[in-house]
């Protein structure tokens, strides 16, 4: 069975939807419980979850398409996520948004769409609320892009090292969140 990005995506929110409670591990095992349940503040709602089924389908729509070689077909099925009208008030529709641009750009950059892709990633990092694993990736992808302009470009030319200098700052923008992310983490345990 192959895993992808997507559903590793949707079973982590799960996971973290069921295992979040405010009981401690002592206090269900008291009970006999083997499993706490999710606090209502915790709880991912029925309009969320079906949104990411969407969005769920279309990456395994693309999935199919890219199996095929067909990547503007597929590039097509992970655009029609960005219409999906998630909810705003959840971070993890902007996580799902943020991966999906990040895949898009991915699909733009191999088409050969590089201004479209960094277009995509930019709108990304421009609505992006908090510092996550997702704004991060963006960044990545931003900087994937910018290497590609610059294999494009003349070699040694004014463009081809502007390009490096901005997948550079990109890659570095990725890994000052993601550790920041890290010593959060740390901090907390």
């Amino acid at each position: 069975m192959r895993v992808t990005r997507t559903s590793v995506i949707l079973l982590a929110l799960l996971a973290f939807s069921v295992g979040c409670s405010n009981e401690s591990p002592s206090d269900s095992s008291q009970r006999g419980a083997l499993t706490a349940l999710t606090e209502p503040e915790n709880a991912l709602s029925e309009e969320l979850m079906l949104c990411l089924g969407q969005a769920k389908n279309f990456h395994h729509k693309a999935d199919v398409f890219l199996s095929e070689g067909k990547l503007s077909e597929a590039a097509d099925e992970v655009a029609k996520i960005m219409d999906i009208p998630f909810p705003t008030d959840a971070p993890e529709s902007e996580d799902a948004l943020l991966d999906t641009r990040a895949r898009l750009a991915k699909l733009r950059t191999e088409q050969g769409q590089l201004d479209e892709a960094l277009e995509l990633v930019d709108d990304g990092i421009a609505s992006a609320t908090r510092k996550s694993f997702f704004l991060a990736n963006v960044y990545t992808v931003r900087g994937e892009i910018f290497e590609a302009k610059a294999a494009a470009a003349e070699a040694g030319s004014e463009a081809s090292r502007h390009a490096k200098i901005e997948a550079i700052t990109a890659f570095d923008s990725s890994i000052e969140i993601n550790d920041q992310l890290l010593k959060s983490l740390k901090s907390e345990q």
